[in-house]
C-alpha cells in the first residue's frame, strides 16, 4: 500500500518537476528572443534643451542658448551617432562676435546604464563642428563660419517609456583669425537641461 501510494506520488511529482522545466525553458526562450529583438532594434532619442554658458564679454555676463539634438543608438551596441543644431545669443537678432548665432554638431558618444537603475544612462564623447558668428559690423547678415570641437558628457533618465530628462555639460572650443583679428574666439564651458522623446525601429 506505502508502496503503491510513494510511486503514485513519486510519478506525479516527475510530472511536475517536467511541466515546471518546460515552462522555465519557455521563459528562458521567451526572454532570450526579447534580449535578441532588443539587441537588433535601433534607437532614436530626441533631446530638446535650454541652458548657456558665462561670458564676460556680454552686458549680462552670459548667453542663453538652446540645443535640438537626434541621437542614434543600435541596441546591441554601446556607442551613439550624435547630430546637434544650437545657438548661444543674448537676442532673437544677435550682433555680437560672442555670440554663437548657430552651431552644428557631430559627435560619437559611449552610452552605459546609471548605478544599474532601468531607464537611467550616462553618455560621454566628442566630436566637431561649424559655427557661425555675427561680424559685429552695421550689416547684421555679416557673418563669420569656423570649425568648432567638442567634449561632453551627460545624464538621461526616462521615468516613462518613451519621454525623460536630461542634464548635460559640453566645453567648446573654437578660434579664428582673420588679418590677425580674432573673429573666432570661444573656450567654454556649457550646461544645458531639458526633455527627450525615445523610439525605436
Amino acid at each position: 500500500m506505502f508502496r503503491k501510494y510513494f510511486l503514485s506520488l513519486s510519478f506525479l511529482s516527475g510530472l511536475v518537476f517536467i511541466s515546471c522545466f518546460k515552462l522555465y525553458a519557455q521563459e528562458i526562450v521567451s526572454s532570450t528572443n526579447s534580449l535578441s529583438s532588443t539587441e537588433e532594434k535601433t534607437y532614436f532619442t530626441i533631446r530638446l534643451g535650454q541652458g548657456g554658458f558665462r561670458d564676460s564679454r556680454s552686458p549680462t555676463g552670459k548667453l542663453g542658448g538652446g540645443q535640438l539634438t537626434l541621437d542614434l543608438k543600435p541596441g546591441r551596441l554601446p556607442i551613439a551617432l550624435s547630430l546637434s543644431s544650437e545657438y548661444y545669443t543674448n537676442s532673437a537678432s544677435p550682433t555680437h562676435s560672442y555670440e554663437i548665432s548657430n552651431l552644428i554638431s557631430i559627435n560619437m558618444l559611449y552610452v552605459a546604464q546609471l548605478l544599474n537603475i532601468e531607464r537611467a544612462n550616462y553618455f560621454l564623447g566628442g566630436g566637431v563642428g561649424r559655427l557661425e558668428v555675427p561680424k559685429d559690423k552695421d550689416d547684421p547678415d555679416a557673418t563669420v563660419n569656423g570649425n568648432l570641437y567638442n567634449l561632453e558628457a551627460g545624464i538621461h533618465m526616462r521615468p516613462f517609456r518613451k519621454i525623460g530628462f536630461y542634464g548635460l555639460y559640453k566645453y567648446l572650443y573654437a578660434k579664428k583669425e582673420a588679418n590677425n583679428v580674432k573673429v573666432i574666439d570661444f573656450s567654454e564651458n556649457i550646461v544645458l537641461f531639458g526633455i527627450t522623446y525615445t523610439f525605436s525601429l
